[in-house]
C-alpha cells in the first residue's frame, strides 16, 4: 500500500454552525436532549501545492468534528477522511475532501486556523477509491516536496 502526500495552501476558511429544533415525533416520548439539532463543520478553500501533477488545482476541505469513539469505533475503514478526485457536483473545484477531526480539538483548530496555520498536509492511500486519507496535519509553513527555490 503506497501513499501520496498532498499539501494544500489554505486560502480561506469558515466555521459553519447550524442549530435547530427537531420536529417532535408522534411516536417517541419527548426528551429535551434529543430536541436540539446542532451540526458544525470547518470549510477550507485552498490550492494544491503537491503533488506537482496537481499543483494549483482548487480544493475544498470539510473538517467534521466527531467524538474519537466514532472516528475509530466500529468503522471498517481505518482512515481519518476521504479525498474525492474530480467532484462533479462542485464547479471549479479539482478535489474535495472530508476530514474527521477529533471534537475535543475543535477549539484549538479554530484558533490556529485564524492565527498560524497556512497549510494542510494529507497522506492519501493510493489504492483506495475514494482515496482514503490515513493521516492529516496542519502547519504554519512547510517545505513543499519537489519544490525548487527560485531565489
Amino acid at each position: 500500500m503506497g501513499s501520496t502526500l498532498y499539501v494544500v495552501e489554505i486560502q480561506s476558511w469558515d466555521w459553519h454552525l447550524h442549530v435547530g429544533v427537531r420536529p417532535r415525533s408522534p411516536v417517541a416520548e419527548p426528551a429535551v436532549e434529543d430536541d436540539l439539532l446542532c451540526s458544525q463543520a470547518i470549510a477550507i478553500g485552498g490550492l494544491v501545492l503537491a503533488p506537482e501533477r496537481h499543483r494549483a488545482k482548487p480544493i475544498h476541505l470539510s473538517l467534521y468534528p466527531l467524538p474519537r469513539e466514532i472516528i475509530l469505533g466500529d468503522r471498517d475503514e481505518r482512515d481519518v477522511g476521504s479525498l474525492y478526485k474530480d467532484p462533479g457536483a462542485r464547479k471549479g473545484v479539482g478535489f474535495s475532501a472530508n476530514l474527521l477531526l477529533p471534537a475535543d480539538t475543535l477549539q484549538n483548530a479554530i484558533f490556529c486556523l485564524g492565527s498560524i496555520w497556512r497549510r494542510v498536509h494529507m497522506w492519501v492511500d493510493d489504492d483506495a477509491e475514494p482515496a482514503s486519507i490515513t493521516d492529516f496535519g496542519f502547519s504554519a509553513d512547510a517545505e513543499v516536496p519537489g519544490a525548487v527555490d527560485e531565489a
